[in-house]
């Protein structure tokens, strides 16, 4: 009988260092590690705001940008099996071009 449930998702925090420890590593490589884990997490949290600052108020992402209907239209209308990888490159960068003039 199992003590634990493993469930769909993500866990909300790593837990090597407690399966080291129930693992039987020696106390000296479990506080080390738990010391590794402390500064990273610190330095990563102080990296995460030095790139972006929180800012007042609610953020809005926009997932998608403005759809252009003619180079949509485009790729729809594409054969991908028909297509030669240089062409395909090809094809992008033109779209890409096309994208950039706009």
């Amino acid at each position: 009988m199992f003590l634990r449930k493993v469930q769909p998702g993500s866990a909300d925090r790593s837990y090597g260092i407690e399966v080291a420890r129930l693992a039987g590593l020696p106390v000296g490589v479990i506080e080390r590690a738990r010391e590794i884990l402390i500064f990273h997490e610190k330095t990563e949290h102080q990296a995460t705001e030095e790139l972006a600052p929180r800012r007042a108020g609610p953020v809005q992402i926009q997932l998608f940008e403005p759809v252009n209907y003619e180079i949509a239209g485009r790729i729809r209308n594409l054969k991908i099996d028909e297509l030669r990888p240089i062409e395909a490159l090809k094809l992008l960068s033109e779209l890409q071009e096309e994208l950039k003039r706009q």
